[in-house]
């Protein structure tokens, strides 16, 4: 089984600001997501643990997971580039979506991103089908990985999160 946690709330996610790489600690209630997944979670023997390397990623993994913790690269969030730590409003959310298709502005481009997401999630297929794994990760990763495991919807909108800060999916996978 698999068990996809969306990091705790930042400062920046409560004032609506482009997170990306930027590397931002949890706030209170982020911490107290966090904990809320530890209990929801305590019965559950991780055979791995991973986490993006971002410290809003990594401490979340840490409130929940007592093994080991693996950090990804591949599950950082999209870089947002000049986009980070500004205000999302609808106009820089429309600029974002058209830079990150070609990388424009220092963003990651999207193919790169997903690219990226995909082969994190085709590790996992190979190396771990059988297992109880945690994953802590970002929103736009968490989309792509849904889509992954549960194939993508025929009303399809990237841009709308598919799991709040703290909350979690789970996937059954044989």
């Amino acid at each position: 089984m698999i068990y996809l946690v969306r990091q705790g709330e930042t400062d920046w996610n409560l004032n609506k600001k482009f997170n990306g790489c930027t590397d931002i600690k949890l706030n209170q209630t982020g911490i107290a997501q966090a904990k809320q997944q530890a209990e929801n979670l305590r019965n559950i023997n991780f055979k791995a643990c991973f986490s993006s390397p971002q410290t809003r990623a990594r401490q979340t993994c840490e409130i929940i997971c007592e093994e080991p913790i693996i950090l990804d690269d591949r599950l950082s969030e999209i870089n947002c580039g000049e986009f980070e730590g500004t205000d999302e409003t609808a106009d820089s959310l429309q600029l974002f979506w058209q830079a990150i298709k070609t990388g424009e502005k220092g963003t990651e481009k999207f193919q790169v991103f997903v690219n990226r997401t995909l082969d994190f999630c085709n590790m996992i297929m190979k190396d771990y089908i059988e297992n109880n794994i945690l994953i802590v990760t970002h929103s736009a990763n968490a989309r792509i990985i849904n889509y992954y495991f549960k194939g993508k919807p025929d009303n399809y909108d990237f841009s709308r999160s598919v799991v709040k800060n703290g909350g979690l999916l789970t996937y059954e996978i044989k």
